[in-house]
């Protein structure tokens, strides 16, 4: 007999998303926050897919760097980040909106010489000057936003490739078009356009937008046009402050729509036969006092890996073992943490609001909040970079050690 999704009690539809999370996060306060809201967008996935006639087996596969999503909307519709989201084959026209693709991305480029520090916030100044076009888009410096900076390294080769004396990268994504001014819009909850071409669905734990045939088919087309416009602004904006003789070493996207039923969240694509994925070199980015490195990325998850994290046997159960092995994710930073929080105890649903109760380090006391935009939080650093080795998903080809970060 076939399970009926819409039958089961918030309870029982909560208790079978968990089934489908597949954490390999440091299990931190910001790791637990993450799992415990993503039953809800899991959750409310299957009720969504079921109800279309699809396989109500949305699953998440985190990456170490799990932890929660500061952008309002998105956690409050159920979706924590660092991880691949799944729900279907890739070819399923239906889309979620509320994940919020917005396509941003890191930037590597190889420099001969240190740049001068004073003279790169000059270009930077006369770029906000001058303003930059591409394509009549007017091109948004966004990389003092939030998380987003450029920073400068010196290199420490790891491996047999020799790479320049001193790195950049540049993180950015691409707000230009979140909105319905050059068009459909990537964000379903700034762009009226999108929302008018959505259909709104109302679940227990919640609504979602989503789209479907046509509609899916052009948001895809979309969403593959600004993975590319990310990378080349990113480009632009790496000529005009570091000079058209830097030597590019990867453009990666790690917050996109890898086909109709798969999103990679704040986590970087290892599969290098997707025409959105440049090449087969990946950063991660910790803290601004720590290492960043340069990783070459595997196929993931292995055979043995699986077995080690007990996820053998339950991704066999729900069919979903041929996605682990081809995960294919590797983390883009280290993640947001919070020190202060120990353990998440409860989530308290008041008028269709969720509340999150935690445990404190060096504490009796108790921290209870609905979205962790305005929490004070701090960055993860090495053990980041010890899990992603224990798990083999990838293979770090340079270390690099920090110079100075710029958010201007």
């Amino acid at each position: 007999m076939v399970e009926q999704i819409a039958t089961l009690s918030k309870k029982n539809l909560l208790e079978r998303a968990d089934d489908f999370i597949f954490s390999t996060g440091v299990d931190d306060g910001a790791s637990q926050l993450a799992k415990k809201n993503m039953r809800y967008g899991i959750a409310q996935m299957h009720i969504i897919l079921e109800k279309y006639g699809f396989e109500p087996k949305a699953s998440f596969i985190s990456t170490p760097d799990e932890t929660i999503s500061r952008n309002v909307y998105r956690w409050n519709s159920g979706f924590g980040y660092g991880g691949r989201i799944s729900w279907g084959g890739g070819n399923n026209k239906i889309i979620f909106l509320n994940t919020k693709p917005n396509q941003c991305g890191i930037l590597v480029g190889g420099l001969e010489y240190v740049p001068e520090l004073k003279e790169l916030i000059k270009k930077i100044n006369i770029i906000n000057q001058e303003e930059l076009y591409y394509q009549d888009i007017l091109l948004n410096l966004d990389y003092g936003v939030s998380n987003h900076f450029i920073n400068c390294f010196k290199t420490k080769n790891m491996g047999e490739i020799n790479f320049p004396p001193y790195i950049f990268m540049i993180h950015g994504s691409a707000p230009e078009v979140r909105d319905d001014t050059y068009g459909l819009g990537m964000y379903v909850d700034s762009s009226k356009n999108l929302k008018d071409r959505a259909i709104k669905e109302e679940t227990i734990f919640g609504t979602q937008f989503i789209l479907l045939d046509d509609a899916a088919s052009e948001y895809m087309k979309l969403n593959n046009k600004i993975v590319k416009f990310a990378n080349i602004k990113r480009k632009i904006f790496a000529e005009h402050i570091f000079g058209e003789d830097y030597k590019l070493i990867c453009s990666q996207p790690h917050q996109f729509l890898y086909d109709y039923n798969n999103i990679y969240l704040g986590c970087n694509c290892t599969d290098i036969n997707s025409e959105l994925v440049e090449n087969n070199f990946f950063p991660i980015a910790l803290r601004a006092d720590a290492p960043a490195y340069l990783f070459r990325g595997k196929r993931n998850f292995s055979d043995s890996v699986i077995r080690k994290l007990n996820f053998y046997e339950r991704a066999d159960k729900l069919g979903l073992m041929n996605l682990l092995k081809n995960a294919n994710v590797l983390p883009h930073g280290g993640g947001y943490c919070f020190p202060d929080i120990k353990k998440v105890t409860k989530v308290l649903e008041i008028n269709k609001k969720r509340y999150f109760v935690c445990e404190l380090n060096g504490s009796d006391g108790k921290k209870i909040f609905r979205n962790a935009k305005n929490l004070q939080y701090e960055y993860r650093s090495e053990k980041i970079i010890e899990e992603v080795i224990k798990l083999n998903l990838g293979e770090g080809i340079a270390k690099l050690e920090p110079l100075y970060s710029l958010k201007v």
